[in-house]
């Protein structure tokens, strides 16, 4: 007889903190935050945990230009440097970010595999700005692409879906499957806002026409907003989709407090999408979903709401 699923498994592993630069907004200070919060909450840190493997790069190829990837892998071999005004690359970055995309492929094959009902990556460099051909927005490689590529490709699902909640649009996502039916993709998030992609019009093209759904938000969105428009836009999407796995681009920068965005969103938002997500999946595909960090600025409200989902996902 198999053993039941665990309701949670989180993946932690200290080399996520090796990219880094002090200063950027995007540093390891996140991480560490997020690890002493659940670290100091007995029941947190009691979840199931496993340490990351390094990506099948196969896997990275099947989302990522070559060109890019050796590009990311020569300027860390060089120390490091500036890809953009906002994304930096440091000697250990590419290992890292090779680290980042296994660990979302391990959270899927725990999922898919029966040992896990829902598996939470804790990675940095976050993944979901990342196209096929560059790095960009704080992102090396797309990791939550790369997820639902080996969910494709290892596990043989037809059906896969992304839910993109971090405050920016997940342009690199979108990219990568704009014409792929076999993943939906949808994002609710500020707008205007950094990378100016994400309009309503945009839906996919090709044989992925209709499987992008983008749900613009203004600056000062609150939570019974947001939820009402996850309710309106995401779930009937994904209902009309029935994924087999559904992925999550979990960023927490729209919670009120965090300085790169304007949305008014709360701690218990995050426990309630998770709430929300984990029944879809439930009614969908047989609760499975995985989990992985992008953004998240606020040191305090980031583990907060990384805590809330999690207590979510183990206790619903």
């Amino acid at each position: 007889m198999s053993a039941e699923p665990v309701p949670v498994q989180v993946i932690r592993d200290q080399v996520f903190l090796e990219h880094d630069l002090a200063g950027h907004p995007e540093n390891a200070r996140r991480l560490m935050a997020i690890n002493a919060e659940l670290d100091a909450i007995p029941e947190l840190s009691a979840l199931p945990t496993m340490v990351a493997e390094d990506v099948d790069m196969e896997l990275v190829l099947a989302v990522h230009d070559d060109r890019h990837v050796r590009g990311v892998e020569r300027l860390a071999a060089l120390g490091g440097g500036w890809i953009d005004g906002d994304t930096y690359c440091t000697a250990r970055s590419f290992e890292v970010a090779r680290r980042a995309a296994g660990a979302v492929v391990e959270a899927v094959s725990s999922v898919c595999s029966g040992r896990a009902r829902s598996a939470f990556a804790l990675v940095r460099p976050p993944g979901h700005h990342a196209t096929p051909d560059r790095a960009m927005g704080f992102c090396l490689f797309n990791n939550v692409a790369v997820g639902a590529r080996a969910a494709q490709t290892r596990f043989g699902l037809e059906r896969v879906a992304v839910v993109d909640i971090d405050v920016h649009h997940g342009n690199g996502t979108q990219d990568i499957f704009d014409e792929d039916a076999g993943v939906l993709y949808c994002s609710l998030h500020q707008w205007p806002l950094y990378p100016g992609t994400g309009r309503a019009a945009e839906t996919g093209h090709g044989a992925g026409a209709g499987a992008t759904v983008n749900v613009p938000l203004p600056e000062g969105t609150r939570h019974d907003e947001w939820l009402a428009a996850f309710d309106a836009h995401v779930a009937p999407a994904l209902r009309a989709h029935r994924p087999e796995l559904i992925l999550v681009s979990a960023g927490f920068d729209a919670h009120s407090a965090d300085p790169l965005a304007g949305m008014e969103l709360r701690t218990d938002t995050y426990a309630e999408i998770a709430r929300r997500l984990d029944a879809l999946a439930g009614e969908l595909c047989e609760r499975r979903t995985v989990w992985a960090l992008e953004g998240g600025y606020d040191l305090t409200a980031l583990p907060d709401s990384v805590a809330a989902t999690l207590h979510t996902l183990h206790h619903d």
